[in-house]
């Protein structure tokens, strides 16, 4: 396919991000890694997953924490297996970073800064030589379609460790932003299918508004709102379904100001009485 087939095909899936698309292929045909930043429910799985599946190459994803070892990246050998043939290519387990480098896949580590500083170090050496070793197996070489994609949310603190200037000097980068307004419906119209467009309208202006209100620290991405579009489109809709739907979706997205002293719950009506107010009243 031409580039601008797939730049095409690509958008069929993706709204508003043709510069990040095609950033992310140039980096792809220049095997230069790519790190992406945004906070959660910004699209960076489903642009990497998208543009894995029109380029027709396998998708490995690992997610990062403190657990994640280079073991579990690189592969391991099975214990019964080496009783029975010994350590070698019939034994060993192959993990997400060897098999990308072994079938030209697209190795996506999401979470990156939530992962020991050794397995982080494993996977730039790959990179760097295009090859990993593996004790008693010999070195495992990348073939020409490998690739590799990070992804970190830059407000995610705990439990997270610095990433090295190595890292960042190797990859370009690419952020991502929280899309709103008309671009935020697009999304939500593309994902649920819904036929109520007063009903995505609404949902997101209320996930926007999470967003803005000083009620909240950390509002709720467009992924909230298509979950509230999914669980309202078959239903007879009303402000009391309304709210039960809201109180499921956004409470646990959402994080309240410290010196605000009321429940998630209470700050979210606030915020949705009058957005959904054409549903009718909220009944006891």
């Amino acid at each position: 396919m031409d580039e601008a087939t797939i730049l095409r095909k690509c958008q069929q899936n993706l709204v508003a991000l043709e510069a990040e698309i095609q950033l992310v292929l140039s980096a792809i045909n220049n095997q230069i890694p790519v790190i992406i930043i945004g906070e959660s429910g910004t699209g960076k799985t489903e642009l990497v997953k998208t543009v894995a599946k029109v380029l027709e190459r396998p998708f490995y994803r690992v997610d990062g924490d403190e657990n994640l070892t280079i073991t579990h990246l690189r592969g391991w050998f099975d214990p019964p297996l080496v009783m029975n043939s010994g350590f070698g290519e019939k034994s060993f387990i192959s993990g997400p970073l060897v098999n990308a480098m072994k079938l030209g896949g697209l190795f996506f580590f999401n979470e990156v800064n939530r992962a020991p500083s050794e397995s982080i170090n494993g996977v730039l050496a790959a990179l760097d030589e295009r090859q990993v070793g593996v004790p008693q197996f010999g070195q495992i070489k990348a073939t020409e379609k490998f690739h590799a994609i990070f992804a970190l949310n830059p407000l995610e603190y705990i439990g997270t460790n610095p990433l090295p200037e190595a890292f960042f000097d190797r990859c370009v980068l690419i952020r991502l932003e929280h899309k709103s307004g008309e671009i935020a419906e697009q999304i939500v119209k593309l994902r649920t299918d819904c036929p109520n467009d007063e009903l995505i309208s609404k949902a997101v202006r209320f996930t926007d508004q999470t967003r803005s209100s000083p009620y909240f620290e950390a509002g709720a991405s467009v992924r909230a709102a298509i979950q509230l579009t999914q669980l309202l489109r078959d239903k007879e809709i009303s402000l009391n379904t309304v709210v039960s739907a809201i109180n499921a979706v956004y409470s646990g997205k959402v994080k309240l100001h410290p010196d605000i002293n009321k429940k998630v719950e209470e700050c979210l009506f606030e915020i949705a009485e009058p957005i959904f107010s054409s549903y009718g009243t909220k009944k006891p």
